[in-house]
């Protein structure tokens, strides 16, 4: 098990959380339209799949560093190669950036590790 004591790891787990916290946002809209209760609980879960796969991420680079850098630093790489056409620029910063900040803490706190 990873010491608490390693200060970047407790970092990116913490980002981590706290961006995953953010995309609950996303999920208030299935909320504001006139909807049966059936299709409001289906938006909604599926709307929570992102958050739920950040925070098992966040486990997962919490435990094991590295893979949790490779696998963060692949999800903003790929979420700015699928959505470059379709989205402004500051999209990105906005999703992937994060994604790619957690992905070099946990680089960090792997080589802090040694």
């Amino acid at each position: 098990m990873i010491s608490s004591k390693n200060k970047w790891l407790l970092v990116a787990t913490s980002i981590g959380i706290i961006y995953a916290l953010a995309l609950l946002v996303f999920a208030a809209d299935v909320f504001s339209k006139e909807q049966s209760i059936y299709q409001v609980v289906f938006d909604l879960c599926m709307h929570l799949i992102p958050t739920a796969l950040v925070l098992l991420f966040v486990v997962v680079g919490y435990k094991k560093p590295l893979i949790g850098a490779i696998i963060f630093a692949i999800f903003a790489v790929a979420y700015i190669i699928t959505g470059w056409s379709n989205m402004h620029w500051s999209a990105h910063v906005l999703i992937a950036g994060p994604l790619l900040a957690i992905s070099i803490l946990y680089v960090m706190g792997y080589k802090s590790m040694k």
